[in-house]
């Protein structure tokens, strides 16, 4: 008896220009999002971190999350060159966001290769562990992006450290409930698509 195999992340990589499609909306999401932005109007959490992580699910390469960066940065600069702000955004503590992009696609990436072999009675165990890692990559995230504003940023010198842990301890929750609602959202979407292009080829094949 044939094992069944159940992979939306693969079915999304295995067609080209599906997967290309998928990075367009991640794009344009990332521009809509993108802290500083478009988001204060359009009262959107940032998805910066869960298009990272998105994008290791899709198997992408190196290259893809450097054009993913490059995209991020270049959104950032022409935002601080619109308003005239380049230090609430630029700032020494800049280039360590890269730590924390890496690691969010690092885990998407291994969180695929738990994902892509799945049978139908292990798809929850599967989510859990793509979920846990989505929370550890968000956390290294957010403890590589604080750490290096408040020793970088020149903001906090008259700070001990208890008393930043205390001040931005209250911006913890927030910042990992944003990548965990979008990639879950991604999730469900990925997994429809899954038990629903099965139905509809049946459904043209009957139609014919």
């Amino acid at each position: 008896m044939s094992k069944l195999i159940y992979s939306p992340s693969s079915r999304l990589a295995g067609s080209s220009a599906l997967t290309w499609g998928v990075f367009a909306l991640l794009v344009l999401l990332m521009i809509a999002t993108r802290p500083y932005h478009f988001s204060s109007a359009l009262n959107l959490p940032s998805a910066s971190l869960a298009i990272f992580f998105i994008c290791g699910l899709l198997r992408s390469s190196h290259r893809t999350f450097a054009a993913f960066f490059a995209l991020s940065v270049l959104i950032d600069l022409a935002s601080s060159y619109a308003r005239g702000a380049f230090g609430d955004c630029i700032t020494p503590s800049y280039p360590f966001l890269v730590v924390g992009y890496y690691a969010m696609w690092w885990a998407g990436l291994k969180s695929f290769s738990l994902t892509q072999a799945m049978s139908g009675l292990k798809w929850v165990r599967q989510y859990t562990q793509t979920l846990m890692m989505l929370w550890g990559a968000s956390s290294v995230a957010f403890l590589t992006s604080n750490g290096s504003y408040y020793w970088l940023s020149g903001k906090f010198e008259e700070l001990s450290l208890s008393q930043y842990f205390e001040r931005v301890a209250q911006y913890y929750t927030p910042y990992v409930q944003s990548p965990v609602a979008y990639v879950v959202l991604a999730l469900f979407v990925a997994t429809a698509c899954h038990y629903l292009a099965p139905a509809q080829r049946h459904r043209v094949q009957n139609d014919k």
